[in-house]
């Protein structure tokens, strides 16, 4: 987990170099009641638990998530109607490139496309955030799914969604003191020390069992 002191969260964050971000996308579908509007989130929205993950696409503890833990996760739970998965980004070093990346993950303004591209990102994390050439990388990767020259340079371009980014972190460093990523939120409480499937298990399975429990009851 890579530990980051509020002030240098938000002032990377707040950096505004050649790779910008996008314009809000919306999701499609209906929302879970902590959502924010501009969420991108996956599964039931009325799933009785409720996952938000902060992560940064230049993480490689997130990126190692992403391909280790995050697919079964997926599969068993939110797949299956169990949970809902919100992923929002907090950005970490090199800042600018994890915003960049957030903002071609939002280029289309579709839910899909957006878990697809950030599943890309993160797969091919080394790939462009140690290129030379980062951008014309995300350029690159951004074709793979559809996303046009015109449209990247306009989502790269919008520099409002700085703005939503930050709103993003602060709460979160108010909210739970989140100071590392990738953190995860499970209905409304900060869990600590989520390294492998049977961590996250350990908390959603009682949950649902009470869930689960109160069905039978009524």
């Amino acid at each position: 987990m890579k530990k980051m002191k509020r002030r240098v969260v938000l002032l990377a964050v707040a950096l505004s170099l050649s790779l910008g971000v996008a314009a809000c996308g919306q999701s499609t579908g209906g929302r879970s009641s902590i959502e924010r509007d501009d969420d991108y989130a996956l599964g039931n929205p009325d799933a009785p638990v409720t996952i938000i993950e902060y992560a940064s696409l230049t993480c490689p503890a997130c990126a190692t998530f992403h391909r280790t833990i995050y697919p079964e996760l997926k599969a068993k739970y939110v797949e299956t109607g169990k949970v809902r998965f919100i992923f929002r980004q907090f950005p970490t070093a090199p800042a600018r490139l994890a915003v960049g990346g957030e903002a071609v993950a939002r280029c289309k303004g579709s839910s899909d496309i957006y878990f697809e591209v950030v599943d890309l990102l993160f797969e091919k994390q080394r790939l462009w955030v140690s290129s030379q050439n980062p951008g014309q990388a995300l350029r690159d990767l951004g074709a793979t799914v559809g996303i046009s020259a015109a449209e990247f340079d306009a989502c790269v371009a919008d520099e409002a969604n700085v703005t939503r980014i930050q709103e993003v972190v602060k709460h979160a460093v108010d909210t739970w003191a989140v100071n590392s990523t990738p953190s995860f939120i499970i209905n409304g409480d900060l869990a600590k020390n989520m390294r492998s499937i049977e961590d996250f298990a350990a908390i959603i399975d009682p949950i649902l069992a009470g869930s689960e429990g109160g069905k039978k009851g009524k």
